[in-house]
């Protein structure tokens, strides 16, 4: 089995080198994987940043304007970053682009406003996803052209998802990789036609079965090392 088709993405950027989220890492994982997954969430006035957390260095986002989140050191003197500053910048490379939209987080959008905005910003080579479902079949609807997914948490129901995303239109499922285990499993997400993006593999074994089993995309804190094992096994 050819697994150098299998797609190696960066989770969060390049986590083994740079912070969460930023430019920098985002911009360095180009030169070792085949996408990038990111986080999104906005500030006070509107602004779209990059964050898996809602709060930052003790600023709640959602309360916090640009002009004093982009202060914050979020390690390494290494800032937070604009969404659309980082469209600017990364070119036709693709992206993997979580929306934050949780009920028990503070930046919660039920009207999904937000989620809307970050999607009508996506790309044809991208694809959004989001842990809360609703809002993605909101986005599904909005935006029939984009590639959507639904994000399930390690406790959640994969079986759940599937049915969703099959039933909504969405192209692809993207579960932690314990939901995954068992060929068996993977064999009947694909038979509805779903794409499968794993995360976050960081063992190479772990990396070669899911491959091996099928999945599409394996995504990880250290991309450039899982996508030499996948190609030394091709």
């Amino acid at each position: 089995m050819d697994l150098s088709r299998i797609l190696v993405g960066g989770h969060r950027g390049l986590r083994v080198e740079y912070p969460d989220n930023t430019l920098a890492g985002i911009l360095a994982a180009r030169d070792v994987c085949d996408l990038v997954e990111l986080d999104t969430r906005r500030t006070s006035d509107g602004v779209i940043v990059l964050s898996h957390d809602a709060v930052l260095d003790g600023h709640v986002i959602i309360e916090t304007p640009w002009g004093i989140l982009e202060t914050v050191d979020v390690g390494g003197g290494h800032r937070p970053a604009r969404f659309e500053h980082l469209l600017d910048l990364i070119g036709d490379f693709p992206l993997d682009i979580e929306i934050k939209n949780d009920p028990k987080d503070p930046d919660f959008d039920p009207d999904f406003t937000f989620p809307l905005s970050v999607a009508g910003l996506a790309r044809p080579q991208d694809v959004v996803t989001s842990f809360h479902w609703p809002t993605m079949d909101a986005i599904r609807s909005a935006y029939p052209g984009l590639r959507t997914g639904l994000l399930v948490e390690p406790d959640g129901s994969l079986e759940a998802a599937v049915g969703r995303a099959a039933a909504s239109g969405h192209q692809v499922v993207a579960p932690h990789w314990s939901l995954l285990e068992g060929e068996s499993v993977i064999e009947s997400v694909l038979e509805q036609g779903l794409d499968i993006v794993a995360w976050t593999v960081n063992e190479e074994d772990r990396a070669i079965a899911l491959a091996e089993a099928g999945v599409s995309t394996i995504v990880s804190d250290d991309p450039g090392r899982i996508r030499r094992t996948l190609r030394r096994h091709t």
